[in-house]
């Protein structure tokens, strides 16, 4: 492992310790509001994976082997991060030296539902050129409604955009991942 990905590396494993540290402090209101989100967003994220598949989307990843994987080296999100503590885990291990920290010899190591947002709402022209004009449309759909629920915990959350983590820790400075942002006025 070089440096850069050792360095990496450490950065993650602090960032997750202390997003955990403050998902653990959240009060129960706090966290059923997390868990009713991620529970739409695993469900959205399922039908667009379903369609993924229809579209032949696992052979056509397979034969290119994760280039679009490389694009997407610090996807993982608060939210996909929640999606694991809330379940009382953790992300699969990460190797920062690959394509993709959780690329491995068969595919994404990642669940479906734990996905970043970027890597399950991408189809590339060979996967959608095989889905019937109303699968796309569905598909589309589905993006929008999950991209809303992703923006929800962005508008909520310091550090709940849909930029990866470790960007998010740079912009945070060491302030909290899930310290509220100011309320709306409807919780006011």
């Amino acid at each position: 492992m070089n440096e850069l990905s050792t360095d990496r590396q450490r950065r993650w494993q602090r960032l997750v310790a202390q997003v955990e540290r403050e998902y653990r402090a959240l009060g129960a209101a706090e966290r059923d509001w997390i868990a009713a989100r991620l529970q739409q967003i695993a469900d959205l994220q399922s039908q667009l994976q379903q369609l993924f598949r229809y579209g032949g989307g696992e052979q056509a990843c397979g034969l290119c082997s994760g280039d679009c994987c490389a694009k997407g080296h610090n996807h993982m999100t608060l939210v996909n991060l929640l999606g694991y503590l809330q379940q009382g885990q953790l992300p699969p291990q990460t190797d920062f030296a690959a394509t993709c920290p959780y690329l491995g010899p068969r595919g994404c190591r990642l669940s479906v539902e734990r996905r970043p947002y970027n890597c399950i709402s991408f189809i590339c022209d060979k996967i959608e050129n095989r889905l019937a004009a109303a699968e796309v449309e569905r598909y589309y759909q589905l993006e929008q409604r999950l991209r809303r629920l992703y923006q929800e915990f962005a508008e909520r959350y310091a550090g709940g955009a849909l930029t990866g983590l470790l960007l998010q820790e740079q912009r945070l400075g060491g302030r909290g991942f899930l310290r509220r942002k100011s309320k709306p006025a409807s919780e006011q």
